[in-house]
């Protein structure tokens, strides 16, 4: 596209008007040359401070025009085009770029705070087995038909979100997407029209970021809110998913445990090799037998279904593929005898994991957690506590720390527990192994809890190699 078509209200001057534009940019990591690049101020980044080093790889900035002498002191003679709103303009100018990126695409939208990945996982599992086009944005990755992308961020920012969209060669498609409070409140995924969202409960989580549990629900709520056409499917075992359920005017349909559920289960069989359980829709019960642990993926498992049914596939051809679902990696993800790796990180999901291994017959558990760096510090007693009533022993080891001091994030944990049950290894291989050897000596489950699929531990500004699941393997394989 010619700069001129980003621009039909402005007067450039002819050598700007024509100038050829295949990429724009904010981010001056990802800057490819002959970039437009957007000058746009960040929550905790100066951006003047590079503007400098980047002028000869842009072939245009835009910038703020209340910015103009500051913009011009720096970049000198570089061309620049001066607007009232760069954010405005930089969202408009990637509309227009990647305008094909949602013709022909059905969205399933998943929102909360446990439970999206899963959730996410399994409808995209069951729309491949129905050989459907199919693509999955979300917090295991990017899975853009036959390809596999590293995912960033659970939902990716506004201009990633397009680019990745763009990949999609067949139009008619289904794209299920995790959409985080992040990305609802940083509004990524605005102009996206979802067919379906849903809810699948929402606990403590990101408060360093939200500041209350109100705001945080707020942000999860605009999902329902700004999509009026989608079907909303609201988990109602959860006390946000009631409040939700009565204040959105979507086409309502429910799922849980609960009688009143649209979509529910009952008779629940939980096992170390699966689930067993009784789906009632519509009068007709269905029994289902699915290898997923506890009762959480039970709810997951009806989300699936649910969302499937309401899309329109026969419900019987759908209860049939149930028992073929694995979980996605890092989620409750067995690795040797009695050994979990499990991504919870929040306090109601370390709560969830703890008590379903006791759910599904282990008498014992030992239970190897962090709590991440500058994240929500309130959340770290209240995980120290859960850990000290629902596992045996634990062990206290180091989680993304990132610019804080390990030590003292253990030390808020330390805060939580009323029983001298825990120790401290910080170094997280170690802790890891001095959880196998327990096992050794004793019948017990192993929880690795905190990391799940990620594999890499962030210290400081650094990305290392690190995964639990790989260290398992590699600790069992020396034993």
């Amino acid at each position: 596209m010619k700069l001129k078509e980003f621009f039909p209200n402005l007067e450039l001057e002819e050598r700007l008007a024509n100038l050829e534009i295949k990429n724009i940019s904010r981010d001056s990591c990802n800057l490819e040359k002959g970039d437009m690049f957007f000058v746009i101020e960040g929550v905790s980044f100066n951006i003047f401070s590079i503007l400098n080093q980047i002028k000869n790889k842009v072939a245009v900035f835009v910038g703020d025009k209340k910015k103009k002498e500051v913009i011009t002191s720096i970049l000198k003679d570089a061309p620049v085009i001066y607007v009232d709103d760069p954010y405005r303009e930089f969202r408009k100018a990637v509309d227009k770029l990647y305008s094909h990126s949602l013709k022909g695409l059905t969205f399933i939208g998943v929102t909360g705070t446990n439970g999206k990945t899963t959730t996410a996982f399994v409808i995209y599992e069951l729309l491949k087995m129905l050989k459907k086009s199919v693509s999955l944005v979300g917090t295991v990755g990017y899975y853009i038909e036959d390809r596999k992308i590293e995912a960033t961020y659970t939902t990716p920012d506004y201009l990633s979100l397009r680019k990745l969209l763009s990949l999609i060669k067949k139009r008619n498609s289904y794209v299920v997407m995790e959409v985080s409070s992040h990305a609802l409140q940083q509004k990524r995924v605005e102009g996206i029209e979802f067919s379906q969202c849903i809810f699948t409960n929402l606990s403590r989580e990101h408060l360093d970021y939200h500041s209350t549990m109100q705001s945080y629900f707020e942000a999860k709520r605009r999902l329902f809110l700004e999509n009026p056409k989608a079907t909303a499917l609201v988990n109602i075992d959860n006390y946000y998913g009631r409040k939700l359920a009565s204040q959105i005017d979507n086409y309502l349909v429910t799922y849980g445990f609960k009688k009143e559920a649209h979509f529910r289960a009952y008779d629940l069989n939980l096992s170390k090799e699966g689930s067993r359980f009784t789906l009632l829709h519509r009068e007709k019960t269905y029994p289902i037998r699915i290898k997923l642990l506890g009762k959480h993926n039970i709810l997951n498992i009806l989300a699936g279904f649910a969302s499937l049914v309401e899309l329109g596939f026969n419900p019987d051809t759908v209860a049939k593929f149930l028992p073929q679902l694995n979980s996605p990696l890092g989620r409750l993800q067995l690795i040797g005898d009695d050994i979990y790796v499990d991504y919870a990180h929040t306090p109601q999901a370390l709560k969830t994991a703890l008590a379903t291994l006791k759910e599904i017959g282990y008498q014992k558990v030992v239970c190897v957690f962090g709590c991440g760096g500058d994240r929500d510090k309130g959340k770290r007693a209240v995980m120290g506590e859960i850990a000290s009533c629902l596992a045996d022993f634990t062990i206290l080891t180091s989680d993304n720390p990132r610019n804080e001091d390990p030590y003292q994030i253990i030390s808020q944990i330390e805060k939580g527990f009323k029983r001298d049950n825990y120790t401290v290894v910080l170094d997280r291989r170690k802790a890891i192994k001095t959880a196998l050897e327990i096992r050794k000596r004793q019948i017990c489950a192993v929880l690795i809890a905190g990391k799940g699929h990620e594999n890499y531990q962030i210290i400081k500004d650094r990305r290392i190699p690190f995964c639990d699941a790989s260290v398992v393997r590699g600790l069992l394989r020396n034993e």
